[in-house]
């Protein structure tokens, strides 16, 4: 009996702490697709800032599920998870809009959309990491 309780015990934490390495590479990925969109504005290189909306919208999938999402969460905002949940349809938006406008060089709209991406971002880390 306790052996079963000792390897469960080491299965929960093995998950929780693949779940915070998930978590970790993920906002990593994030965060370079944002400095690459920047670049990109900064460079007036439409191509790094369309690699870097592909890169914000491929981190941002892992956050398409509400009930997966409470998983990447501190468990003392698990109950929380339609907050991340919510950012990620608005990243969503906004980064479809960044791309549409780029597309029509409607570059002020375009960098309209990536400040409503790290508006998003914010809104998340804000409940997240309590600030």
């Amino acid at each position: 009996m306790k052996m079963i309780k000792i390897l469960a015990l080491s299965a929960l934490i093995t998950s929780g702490a693949m779940a915070d390495d998930t978590l970790a590479l993920n906002m990593s990925q994030m965060e370079n697709g944002l400095s690459n969109v920047q670049k990109g504005f900064l460079y007036n290189s439409p191509a790094l800032i369309k690699g870097g909306v592909s890169e914000i919208q491929k981190a941002d999938a892992l956050f398409h599920d509400v009930d997966a999402t409470k998983k990447y969460l501190p468990k003392d905002k698990q109950h929380m998870s339609n907050i991340a949940f919510n950012a990620a349809k608005r990243i969503d938006s906004a980064s479809n809009d960044l791309i549409k406008a780029l597309d029509k060089k409607e570059y002020s709209k375009a960098h309209k959309s990536y400040s409503e991406i790290v508006d998003a971002c914010t809104a998340c880390h804000a409940v997240v990491r309590g600030w």
